[in-house]
């Protein structure tokens, strides 16, 4: 896998949308070593579709999973993918991260060029308020239909805590 191939091909790509890249080299196994790849790219939030066309077009990816991270001001999302699967040290994750200013929670969905995409926005609509623009189906998966919490969020803990209990049996241990 050519590392620095794969970054010019998003940069040229994308344009200045594309805004910064990391790459993370890990040696594995002990019998036969080899290295993989974790890869990151951050794109503006307007690039996002483009960016995962691209990862789709030239690259045949798998949707791990879209993770997010309250940042502040703002809401990371990272979208999470395998590449080069089925080589032996041939796969590499692969992540695209855009960054929304909790000021304006709004992205494309990517379902139209990744359908098993649904689950994972749909989660970020619930627990983080964003909205997904273009996404087949946004009902909730996790939280009641109608909840107007927003878990993940650290700016709305004391609202999220008003409405959630959480009892598990360890916590009622010592009562």
């Amino acid at each position: 896998m050519n590392v620095a191939q794969i970054f010019t091909s998003f940069k040229e790509a994308l344009g200045s949308a594309y805004l910064e890249d990391r790459t993370i080299e890990r040696k594995v196994g002990t019998v036969d070593p080899g290295t993989v790849y974790d890869l990151w790219i951050t794109v503006e939030r307007e690039a996002l579709h483009d960016a995962v066309a691209h990862l789709c077009a030239e690259y045949n990816p798998h949707i791990s999973v879209i993770s997010g991270d309250d940042i502040g001001d703002a809401v990371a999302l990272n979208y999470h993918f395998t590449v080069g699967w089925g080589e032996r040290y041939g796969e590499a994750t692969f992540t695209i991260r855009t960054v929304l200013p909790k000021s304006d929670l709004v992205i494309p969905t990517i379902t139209d060029v990744l359908p098993g995409a649904q689950t994972s926005e749909r989660e970020k609509i619930e627990f983080y308020g964003i909205d997904v623009v273009g996404i087949p189906d946004d009902r909730n998966l996790f939280l009641p239909e109608g909840a107007t919490i927003h878990p993940w969020r650290r700016d709305l803990e004391e609202e999220t805590a008003k409405e959630v209990k959480r009892m598990v049996k360890w916590e009622t241990r010592d009562e």
